[in-house]
């Protein structure tokens, strides 16, 4: 369901400079969070571990093919009896599929403000998804390695990779909307 965020973190590693055409995705300062409204009254979060990802970067500043592997398995929303629901076969099915996956497509715009299409792949399933994103800064580091910040958004309907989990309360109202809004901050590092 909230795999997407995932996605992001699909997005975990955009745009960089042209000195450098390769680049990793740094974990460690690397993010992908989910929200979805519950009783259609609040809004809850959770976040989706990047595993591994990659990023080259173009002439432009902004990259030109991006790959990022999340970590399904350790989807953490702060509430163990909701990380092992999410985990289970009504929803991400993490024995079956461990990983989430996104692969860039198309990426245009300029590092200010680009938009990526990608392939998402989670639960089995993979489905296009865009994402609005920019360059938040650059610098380089003692090693003389070049790190570059991003931000993306985006949103999906969980339903698209099966995660049809439609529950209600009483009076109608789903306890989990289908809709999913992705926030991914990105750090990518030159190789």
């Amino acid at each position: 369901m909230f795999r997407p965020l995932i996605a992001a973190a699909l997005v975990a590693g955009l745009a960089v400079p042209a000195l450098a055409a390769d680049y990793g995705i740094d974990p460690n300062h690397t993010q992908a969070t989910f929200t979805v409204t519950h009783l259609a009254i609040s809004r809850v979060s959770g976040k989706v571990p990047v595993s591994t990802g990659s990023v080259a970067i173009g002439s432009t500043g902004i990259p030109t093919a991006i790959s990022v592997t999340f970590s399904a398995k350790d989807i953490d929303t702060q509430s163990a009896d909701r990380d092992k629901d999410l985990r289970s076969p009504d929803w991400f099915e993490v024995d079956k599929y461990p990983t989430m996956t996104f692969v860039s497509k198309t990426i245009t715009g300029t590092p200010q403000a680009f938009s990526i299409v990608g392939d998402l792949t989670m639960h089995g399933v993979t489905k296009p998804v865009t994402l609005a994103a920019k360059e938040l800064g650059k610098m380089t580091d003692a090693r003389n390695r070049t790190h570059v910040g991003y931000s993306a958004t985006g949103t999906l309907d969980r339903r698209d990779w099966g995660l049809n989990w439609g529950k209600t309360a009483p009076g109608g109202s789903l306890i989990a909307a289908y809709e999913v809004a992705l926030d991914i901050n990105v750090e990518i590092v030159s190789k």
